[in-house]
């Protein structure tokens, strides 16, 4: 209620405290181009903190007191102009002029120092100058299409999909393990022992400037990548001064009619504090801080809050310094009601189960910029970043599972509850020093300090069995019922070099040569304490509501008896936590040199040299490296020279045809060579230390037809060869478990298709109207296929269903579409955006031992988002409505009974439609 009367008298306020102002409204064109019109050029008011700049279509729109002022117009590489206004309370008054280049070259100048990097056309605009092939997305376009976070911005792009389950995206075909993450051109480190790269929903888009999806290597970044580099771009302060406050809320439809239900221990900001460490000291005391039993939740309201600060100082001699700072935090219900289970290549059921999963997601992120600029093409910035990710999520499981009850038959239902809460921070540091030395030299040295602290304080698992209408607890394995703990520390430092020499900057045709070299130490530590419970007797009643009443000291050595993964009080090492470290240090060196032929052929040639030395030691409940002396660690030990061709042909002003080729590689994560044992619900994975590297080659071709400033139609083609390509596949085992195993050469080929057009356009300069409806897709269609061959090198045994197949998680078909129309007077604005996604089927994991391919089935999602702006009172209201159609998710699987082939749902779920609503206000 009181934010609700707080945001009421923001809205008052800023209506009462407009009624005396008037509107300065004109579009800014270019004298020298045939008065074309001039985007992203500045608009003050003197002596005023009242400033603007132009849209894409040189408009811009200011609101003052009545009153006289001067007003002055400014672009780099222009001269400035001003000129006396007066401005009358409740009228608009229009101001249209042109401005002169004054013998610059406005071709040189935009690239270099005046894009702005947000805005949809100023990334067109770099893309067409560019020479390699580049595709990224603005935060204008992410406010347009209603986009929360990195993840789902990367999605929009052509070839990029997401995996249901999977936190980080697909490109070309190609997983996590194929892809890389960076900040502002700097590393990212993982917060998760699964994955290679930091979850990309951490990165809300308050925080997001832009961001380049990189699908083609060049010299300057790291060797490790064969999808895409994804470069997220942080913001910093555009304008004079910024002050912007908004306020949301919003709802699941799923979570509307359900009783919401969170581990014991729920906390709003997600905040765990020391939760982390394992509270039992002695096997003979139950001395745990939190309940097998569940928080009952009675709000599911979703709510986000944002407050983003800004000012500039400037001083003489085009000094200044700026300062920026975004805090961001939001809180998320979701519910999901489906079945999950597993058949065997017969048919044969070995896991049938309902579940209702109940997740609650609440993160809390901050943003701070300091720049300090002291001439042309000379600063210094430091980029901090904090993230704090907090995922906790109950599933309660009924049905049928052969862990716990052996006899599908006989009609018994198993329970199974599983309680988890990952708890995720991210501290990033960065400086970054650009430096002019002259017209021909400049030098660029940036560097970084990350830290993670990952951690899963008190996962729990409860499985009971079925028996005389009671349920009692799983006696089959002590691990059925358990609480676990773990903690990953990883430190990341890295660092970048740069010298930039243009041999001939006055020339039409700049040829440039770039040279430096990267250093990057990696150290991670992961340690996991798990606490069993053995039962010994098979008839313990419990109450699935109450499991309390049995887990507890009266429990202990009478129920029950506690034990760790090492074993029970008799162990001397018992409360040792199993671990894996892991360490990497990498040494780089490299040169590009960009060389015109003429004015329509532009070559790119690069070579990089990387030394890579890769250390995994563990002690795990699998094996032992370091206690074991015929167990020796996972040392991969690597030096890699890495050619790069990029090749731009410009056949006219609006068309151009790129060429890329190159050599990259492939390094096995920490994790997948660590032996360690995760558990699942349906699934258990392991690390194997005998990976070796992949070794990639990519192959590019791309067309661009460039429509007007903000059209685009492009096509393009691809090729990619992996050499011992790693997977995650079903190994010959006893319990069927997933490890990682090079597998027989791949291969990635398919055409990717962009179009940006807008489809009518009406401006009214007299009266400030305009209107356009715009239209967005990119499809890409993919043929993916690897050869499933057994590795005698390794200590594992896969036997493959089919010799070869397509790649785990790749689509033969991605569709992103998106329609806008856009409204704007000089009091007001709307934008509305249909946001249409599509995938075709793809196989969720490859098929072993006659065992089919699990395949996720193809589905469409519909968002409708909304943007209403009042410009005079600096008011916004935003409304969207995601995931409208509500489709099933589903997996599937075939399989083979009496020759007769069949096809089960072996997963299905829907996730609802999001509802939000929101306020912001800019100052």
């Amino acid at each position: 209620m009181k934010i609700r009367l707080f945001i009421l008298a923001l809205f008052i306020n800023a209506i009462c405290f407009s009624q005396n102002k008037g509107t300065i409204t004109g579009t800014l064109t270019d004298k020298d181009a045939k008065n074309e019109t001039l985007p992203f050029a500045n608009v003050v008011i003197k002596g005023t903190k009242i400033n603007t700049i132009t849209d894409i279509n040189g408009k811009y729109t200011l609101n003052a007191d009545a009153g006289n002022y001067t007003i002055q117009f400014s672009f780099v590489g222009y001269d400035p102009l001003e000129t006396l206004i007066t401005v009358v309370e409740g009228k608009t008054l229009i101001v249209d002029k042109a401005l002169g280049s004054g013998g610059y070259k406005l071709e040189d100048v935009i690239i270099k120092t005046n894009v702005n990097r947000s805005i949809e056309t100023a990334l067109l605009l770099e893309q067409r100058n560019a020479v390699e092939i580049k595709q990224a997305i603005g935060a204008q376009e992410l406010s347009r299409k209603g986009v929360g976070d990195a993840a789902g911005a990367v999605a929009k792009t052509s070839g990029v999909s997401e995996q249901e389950g999977v936190k980080n995206v697909n490109v070309r075909g190609l997983g996590d393990r194929y892809n890389s993450t960076s900040l502002n051109g700097l590393p990212l480190p993982s917060e998760d022992p699964e994955y290679k790269n930091i979850a990309l929903k951490f990165f809300s888009t308050n925080i997001i400037k832009n961001i380049n999806v990189n699908k083609t290597f060049n010299a300057s970044l790291y060797g490790d990548v064969a999808g895409a580099n994804i470069d997220i771009a942080s913001k910093e302060l555009e304008t004079q001064s910024v002050l912007n406050i908004s306020v949301g809320s919003g709802y699941n439809s799923n979570t509307l009619n359900s009783i919401f239900k969170a581990p014991d221990g729920h906390s709003y900001f997600g905040f765990v504090g020391d939760k982390k460490n394992v509270p039992i000291t002695d096997l003979n005391f139950y001395s745990f801080k939190t309940s097998f039993k569940p928080q009952s939740i009675k709000s599911t309201v979703n709510s986000n809050f944002s407050v983003a600060v800004g000012n500039k100082f400037n001083f003489e001699n085009y000094k200044s310094l700026s300062f920026f700072a975004v805090l961001f935090s939001t809180s998320e219900f979701s519910f999901k009601e489906g079945k999950t289970g597993n058949i065997n290549a017969n048919g044969g059921i070995g896991q049938d189960l309902k579940y209702k999963k109940y997740n609650y997601n609440s993160t809390q992120s901050g943003l701070a910029n300091v720049k300090y600029k002291f001439g042309s093409g000379k600063s210094i910035s430091y980029n901090g970043l904090f993230i704090h990710d907090s995922n906790e999520n109950m599933g309660d499981y009924t049905g049928f599972s052969v862990s716990i009850n052996d006899n599908f038959d006989s009609g018994q239902k198993s329970f199974i509850r599983r309680q988890q809460t990952n708890n995720n921070i991210l501290f990033s540091n960065q400086l970054l020093f650009d430096y002019k030395i002259n017209e021909k030299l400049e030098a660029n040295v940036s560097a970084s300090y990350n830290k993670i602290d990952a951690s899963e304080p008190d996962r729990k698992t409860n499985s009971y069995d079925y028996k005389d209408g009671n349920y009692i607890l799983a006696t089959n394995s002590s691990v059925l019922n358990n609480r676990y703990f773990s903690v990953l520390n990883e430190k990341d430092l890295a660092g970048k070099a740069e010298l930039s020499y243009t041999f001939n900057p006055d020339a039409e045709l700049i040829k440039k040569l770039n040279f430096g070299g990267n250093y990057r130490n990696t150290k991670r530590e992961f340690d996991f304490t798990q606490i069993n419970f053995d039962v010994p007797s098979n008839n313990v009643v419990i109450d699935i509501n109450n499991p309390d009443a049995v887990f507890n000291q009266a429990g202990v050595n009478n129920t029950f008896k506690m034990k760790t993964a090492r074993g029970d009080e008799r162990v001397s090492n018992v409360f040792e936590p199993m671990y894996y470290t892991g360490k990497r240090d990498l040494y780089a060196a490299y040169a590009q040199l960009t060389y015109p032929i003429n004015n329509k052929f532009t070559v790119q040639l690069g070579a990089r040299y990387e030394n890579i030395n890769q250390k995994v030691e563990w002690d795990t409940n699998i094996s032992s490296s370091v206690n074991t002396l015929t167990i020796d660690p996972s040392v991969i030990k690597k030096n890699y020279f890495l050619p790069s061709l990029i090749a731009k042909y410009t056949l006219s002003d609006k068309n151009a045809v790129r060429f890329a080729a190159s050599q990259t590689y492939t390094m096995p994560q920490f994790k997948e060579t660590a032996p360690f044992l995760y558990e699942e619900i349906s699934f258990a994975s392991f690390g194997n230390p005998d990976l070796k590297p992949s070794t990639n080659l990519n192959f590019d071709l791309k067309y661009d037809y460039y429509l007007s400033k903000n059209e685009i139609i492009s096509l393009g083609g691809f090729y990619k060869k992996i050499k011992d390509p790693i997977n995650r596949i079903n190994v010959a085992s006893a319990s069927n478990e997933l490890s990682y195993v090079n597998l027989g050469d791949a291969y990635a080929t398919g055409f990717e298709l962009e179009v940006r057009k807008t489809i009518f356009g009406f401006d009214d300069v007299n009266s400030s109207k305009r209107s356009n409806l715009t239209g967005g897709l990119n499809l890409s269609y993919l043929i993916t296929n690897q050869k499933i061959i057994d590795n005698p090198n390794d200590r594992l045994t896969i036997l493959p269903t089919h010799k070869s197949d397509k790649l785990e998680g790749a689509s033969p078909l991605l569709i992103n579409s998106d329609l806008s129309y856009n409204y704007k007077t000089g009091k007001s604005s709307l934008t509305s955006t249909i946001v249409l996604n599509y995938f075709y089927d793809k196989i969720y994991s490859i098929g072993t031992s006659t065992n089919e391919n699990i395949v996720e089935k193809g589905v469409p999602t519909l968002d409708f988002v909304n943007k209403f702006e009042f410009i005079k009172n600096k008011l916004g209201i935003n409304f969207s409505l995601k995931n409208i159609l509500n489709p099933d998710f589903k997996l599937t699987k075939e399989y083979v009974n009496n020759g007769q082939v069949g096809q089960a749902e072996v997963g299905q779920y829907k996730k609802g439609v999001f509802t939000s609503l929101g306020i912001y206000w800019n100052l």
